[in-house]
């Protein structure tokens, strides 16, 4: 079973905890699957969350292109995240 959150079913949580991570940076693909999702969790465990605007995609539907996806998760995710560009990261 695939699943579209990377803390669900894993030691993630555990893991950063152990690690005194308290902020993580969310990239990957699909923005509305896995990028939502884990967004989601990552926020509701406790941890500041960062989303570079420029580090996740996905695939156009058959009724939006990816950018319009993409661009509609931003305006969605700004609620629980802190949105940035990966040359704004400070490492």
């Amino acid at each position: 079973m695939e699943l579209a959150d990377s803390f669900l079913g894993t030691s993630l949580d555990r893991d950063l905890k152990a690690d005194n991570i308290q902020e993580v940076i969310i990239c990957g693909v699909q923005s509305e699957f896995c990028i939502d999702t884990t967004v989601k969790s990552a926020y509701s465990h406790g941890y500041k969350v960062v989303l570079p605007k420029d580090a996740h995609s996905t695939y156009d539907s058959d009724t939006l292109s990816a950018s319009q996806i993409t661009t509609h998760h931003h305006t969605i995710l700004e609620q629980f995240v802190t949105l940035t560009m990966v040359n704004d990261l400070p490492f």
